[in-house]
């Protein structure tokens, strides 16, 4: 294989969980990532296709991820592929405001 064909243009990365409103076990999807220049080449279908065989293989209910909400190319392709993407906002304690909850007892 050519030193080309071994480079990495995307990834997956995914994590056994339990979805609480359905009461079943998933995979929660953490990065789903291809490099931009390889966009629109099957490159994402293929990484969810390949995360969704796990799904499949392990009797697992649904893969669950989020998506930022001006991430419209990602909400598409998605969407094309039948998911569902729901209001779940996503929070996040970044720098001082991690910091100061890390302190408190």
């Amino acid at each position: 294989m050519a030193e080309a064909d071994r480079r990495i243009v995307g990834y997956a990365s995914f994590v056994p969980g339990y979805n609480t409103d359905i009461a079943a076990r998933e995979l929660w999807m953490l990065d789903l990532f291809v490099m931009a220049r390889w966009r629109s080449r099957g490159v994402g279908l293929a990484l969810l296709a390949a995360v969704a065989r796990e799904a499949v293989r392990r009797r697992l209910n649904c893969i669950e991820w989020g998506v930022r909400g001006d991430n419209t190319g990602a909400r598409r392709f998605y969407r094309r592929l039948g998911a569902t993407i729901g209001d779940l906002r996503i929070a996040a304690l970044v720098g001082p405001a991690l910091t100061a909850v890390a302190a408190r007892r």
